[in-house]
């Protein structure tokens, strides 16, 4: 008798985010107009509507595997070796993204909505709630949520249905989509390819996790930093744009070592059992 195919296969995989993402966007725009007459930090509204929706699709989706919590979310630990790496790489490709925005912005028009434009500015201007409320969004909920689901969940299935590679490029083009923003699809599904390399190496969703808090938080605070690196000369930009490519990789190189001399130890090829 074969077995029962593992939950989610691609087309159940996308359906499951297709649902969440548009269920988020709905109200979250709802969020944005109320918003706009009342004086709240919205980003700790996003932060709720994201654990509804994306934690809501990962507790589904578990409950459809049948399988133990740790199989579909293995929080193994890793060597603490790895998490230097880790750092340098997920800050090295924030810099490196923050430069193609630049870029982005300079060739076609912004494509974040003015109202959350206006928001992030009205919730900097509360001080400690504005603040935190961004802080929670997205270097604790958002991290937390998106690897549970992305690199829990649809990993794991993909890898059971696909080649390793498919898997992680179509985990990740998916990863990108759902941040329903042509602004960020390159650089979420890039980062979410690492993301996914790092989860299927160490067995363990944790190096996702805090990577994915690092490269949030270099995000956040590039945008507070946006004017001031529009308006950077070229020295600056080419300096910024160095050390940025440099940490990448000096990061993903000593991280591949490492992987390596783990794989050597362990001889079992580093792969997640299904």
């Amino acid at each position: 008798m074969s077995e029962k195919p593992v939950y989610p296969s691609v087309k159940q995989g996308v359906l499951l985010v297709l649902i969440a993402v548009a269920l988020q966007y709905i109200v979250t725009c709802g969020l944005g107009i109320l918003a706009a007459s009342a004086d709240i930090p919205i980003f700790a509204a996003l932060a709720v509507v994201n654990i509804l929706f994306f934690g809501g699709a990962f507790v589904y989706g578990y409950k459809r595997t049948k399988a133990p919590l740790r199989s579909v979310l293995p929080m193994a630990p890793v060597h603490p070796a790895v998490y230097l790496p880790i750092a340098a790489a997920a800050v090295g490709l924030a810099i490196l993204f923050s430069q193609y925005v630049r870029i982005y912005d300079l060739l076609l028009e912004k494509t974040l909505p003015d109202w959350m434009i206006n928001q992030l500015d009205h919730d900097l201007g509360m001080s400690g709630a504005g603040l935190w409320s961004i802080v929670l969004l997205f270097i604790v909920v958002a991290p937390i949520t998106e690897e549970l689901l992305f690199r829990g969940l649809l990993l794991r299935g993909f890898l059971t249905h696909r080649s390793r590679w498919k898997a992680v490029w179509i985990s990740s083009l998916l990863f990108g989509a759902a941040h329903m923003n042509l602004r960020q699809f390159l650089p979420t599904a890039v980062i979410g390819g690492m993301f996914a390399w790092w989860r299927i190496e160490t067995g363990s969703v944790l190096p996702a996790l805090i990577g994915h808090a690092l490269y949030n938080l270099a995000a956040v605070l590039s945008i507070l930093l946006y004017d001031a690196w529009a308006t950077a000369g070229m020295l600056q930009t080419i300096i910024l744009s160095a050390t940025g490519a440099l940490l990448l990789v000096l990061g993903a190189a000593a991280l591949r070592i490492s992987f390596q001399d783990q794989r050597k130890e362990a001889n079992n090829g580093g792969d997640i059992p299904p």
